[in-house]
């Protein structure tokens, strides 16, 4: 072998090939990157005798790493646990620990026998079930496959909303589930609310504590301190929102339609925002000013008072309208409005669980406070309050068709409760408040887990109901400005054909061009007997079939507990059929679709 210059050995690559690197990576699964890191290990192996001699030391370096490796899944619905997990990588490398940040979507769930050290952090979503991305773990965790667990020491957090009655539930299934196969806590599952911060910095300082208890320690000079999870595009965060502009705010169903779905579209040109079909856009929404002063007046505040949150002084009004959940009510808020007023009624309600859910599913807040006024001060009153968090909508347009603009689909959550119509916090903002050039405060929430193919040949077949139709919109425009050949077919469910075609003239125009194969459409109501998006799946299940055959993306995206349910429950029975399968083959192949990116949901 030619003699080498030494500094050929520490910055061995030229420019022209760190490039070549660069455009591989923006490609690679972590999956990938592990098995180019081998292959590239066992060239350099066969090539270099004196490699070849230092192989044995760099081994047994390896496992002395590994040993001291602590595993952090992060297993996000909103992107919370995400930018929870990345804190706490961070902290730990800070304080000398070796870590490795995975996704639950990108985690080799087989491996976890492995694991010496596992931290998860995890929200929960729809009735007490894992995010979407965590769904392939879950499941082989609660399977008979899962292995023994008895060398795993680990560590839970638990992300959820305790207006919810399975508040933490995913949290507290895998606690348990893990604790039945042998593994032992570093420290106890702590279940957090949507008003965290304080209980995390205090639960990571504790499991700093556990973790050094256990000699679990590494030189920071070891390993690189690197975030998977940033995003290196978009500036803006959920924190640091960018600001845009409202250019269009169109109905797009009937004069006669039960919904009022907003097509809404947001100038963007002034912001440094990149997004990829699939993504969600974050939108932080102000309350009504005149539900504001109603409530002030109902519960005789002064409006020039002066509030503390967080240790600030904030003018109650400016807080109501920036701070404050205000549409919903809560069985916590009840409980504490109960409390402060001593309310015999309310005080009677909250002793009786199923009676104090239908209360709160029937009288917004206004209402409950109306119809029960007290006089409290400011500060009781904003104590009793969850604090404000922005609302997620899928995007419904590609960057690569409308440059400089987001479009969004929004459904205005109406409710008529003794003649007076309420509108949720922030659908009402979005189409009633605003108007043309008005600023609103927005972010993007990357979603990894809902994904076009990258190989625009392969077949897709996406499903939704309602605005759940959104983020095919952002798919087909992509796929036209991609020139993919893949074959495209939608699935859409709705009311009336005549009232909720969403996007109808859109929908047709693909049609007409051939980028949209077919599209199946499902009329609820249009008929005596009702019809829903999966009583169409399966009528269509061999062609379905022969689809997932020829290696086709599936797509669902609506609402969790009934749309998305019951398609899956027909795309099982599809394959079951079909496939020549029992359930329970029929459900390990469905989850090997998801596994290689080939089952993808975006439900709520």
């Amino acid at each position: 072998m030619k003699n080498e210059n030494p500094f050929d050995f520490i910055f061995p690559l030229s420019l022209e090939k760190i490039e070549i690197l660069k455009k591989i990576e923006k490609n690679c699964s972590n999956l990938q990157f592990a098995w180019l890191s081998g292959y590239f290990w066992n060239l350099a192996h066969q090539d270099d005798s004196n490699l070849k001699k230092n192989h044995n030391i760099f081994s047994l370096e390896k496992k002395k790493i590994d040993n001291h490796v602590i595993t952090i899944i992060s297993a996000s619905q909103t992107g919370n646990a995400r930018t929870l997990s990345e804190r706490l990588n961070k902290y730990l490398n800070d304080n000398n620990k070796k870590t490795h940040l995975v996704s639950a979507a990108d985690y080799n769930f087989k491996k976890i026998k492995d694991e010496k050290y596992l931290i998860l952090i995890i929200s929960t979503q729809g009735e007490g079930e894992p995010p979407e991305e965590a769904l392939s773990l879950y499941k082989f965790i609660m399977s008979k496959r899962a292995p023994k667990l008895n060398h795993l020491k680990y560590s839970i957090l638990a992300l959820g909303d305790s207006s919810y009655d399975l508040f933490c539930q995913a949290g507290k299934d895998f606690d348990k589930r893990i604790n039945e196969l042998g593994g032992k806590n570093l420290l106890d599952r702590l279940d957090v609310d949507i008003e965290y911060e304080d209980d995390y910095v205090q639960w990571s300082k504790e499991l700093l504590t556990s973790l050094e208890k256990v000699n679990v320690s590494y030189s920071p000079s070891n390993f690189l301190k690197e975030n998977i999870f940033i995003d290196k595009v978009n500036i803006c965060t959920k924190h640091n929102p960018a600001v845009a502009k409202i250019i269009t705010n169109q109905k797009i169903t009937g004069r006669n339609s039960t919904k009022d779905i907003r097509h809404i579209e947001l100038d963007i040109s002034n912001s440094n925002i990149k997004y990829m079909p699939g993504d969600a856009l974050g939108v932080w929404y102000e309350n009504n000013n005149n539900l504001i002063k109603k409530l002030l007046k109902l519960l005789s505040i002064d409006a020039s008072d002066i509030i503390n949150i967080k240790n600030k002084n904030v003018n109650i009004v400016n807080a109501l309208k920036n701070s404050f959940e205000l549409t919903n009510n809560t069985k916590n808020i009840v409980k504490k409005y109960a409390d402060i007023t001593q309310n015999k009624f309310l005080k009677e309600l909250t002793f009786h669980e199923k009676e104090l859910d239908n209360y709160v599913k029937n009288t917004p807040l206004i209402n409950m406070i109306s119809d029960y006024p007290k006089k409290i001060s400011s500060q009781q009153f904003v104590n009793i309050l969850r604090p404000l968090t922005p609302r997620l909508y899928s995007i419904s347009s590609s960057q690569a068709e409308v440059d400089n603009e987001i479009h969004i689909t929004v459904s205005v959550v109406k409710k008529n409760i003794s003649g007076c119509v309420h509108l949720g916090g922030a659908s009402g903002y979005l189409s009633k408040l605003l108007n043309i050039d008005d600023p609103v405060k927005i972010f993007i929430e990357s979603n990894n887990n809902f994904r076009l193919p990258k190989n625009a040949e392969a077949p897709i077949i996406m499903i939704g109901s309602g605005t759940g139709i959104a983020p095919y919109r952002s798919f087909m425009q992509q796929r036209d400005n991609d020139s993919a050949t893949g074959k495209n077919w939608i699935f859409f469910g709705n009311p009336h054909f005549t009232e909720d075609f969403l996007y109808q003239i859109e929908w047709q125009k693909y049609l007409k061009k051939g980028l949209l194969t077919r599209i199946t459409l499902a009329w609820s109501r249009d008929q005596e007997k009702k019809i829903y998006i999966q009583n169409k799946i399966k009528e269509h299940g061999k062609e379905i079939w022969n689809w997932i055959k020829d290696k086709a993306h599936i797509y669902i995206c609506g609402n969790a507990a009934k749309m998305a349910k019951d398609v899956e429950k027909t795309l099982l029975n599809i394959i079951s059929q079909h496939g020549n399968m029992n359930i329970e083959e029929s459900n390990e192949f469905l989850n090997n679709l998801r596994l290689k990116k080939r089952y993808q949901r975006d439900v709520y």
